[in-house]
């Protein structure tokens, strides 16, 4: 019977210790006051990354996808007014290149460029 309960731990065990899929962290932009305004002003990820706006700055700002801003455009994204201190985030979004603006502060521009694959290191 011992060796029952032994087995059974070391299965726990096995299982505890196996590898998971984990969410990867959001990729991290700032929202400043001065240039580039969005910190970095473009980043990169693979499909199915998270990206996250911060916002320490002590006035409203948004993220807007520029298809937003055309009639016949495809809305990718558009966070509304993101206030002092608050956050927005993307969950997904498909490949490709994103190019976005605050409605409120024209002059604040970024890009995203969503890949397939991950890139190696040398590429980012």
């Amino acid at each position: 019977m011992n060796w029952r309960l032994l087995l059974l731990v070391i299965a726990t065990c096995t299982l505890m210790a196996w590898p998971t899929s984990a969410t990867p962290p959001a990729t991290q932009v700032l929202m400043d006051s001065g240039s580039p305004y969005y910190v970095p002003s473009a980043v990169t990820v693979t499909t199915g990354a998270a990206i996250r706006w911060e916002n320490p700055t002590p006035t409203h700002h948004t993220v807007t996808h520029d298809a937003c801003f055309e009639s016949s455009g495809r809305c990718a994204f558009d966070s509304g007014a993101v206030e002092p201190g608050g956050a927005y985030t993307i969950p997904n979004l498909p490949p490709g290149r994103y190019h976005y603006q605050c409605r409120i502060h024209p002059i604040m521009r970024g890009m995203i460029i969503v890949t397939d694959s991950p890139l190696l290191p040398s590429q980012t």
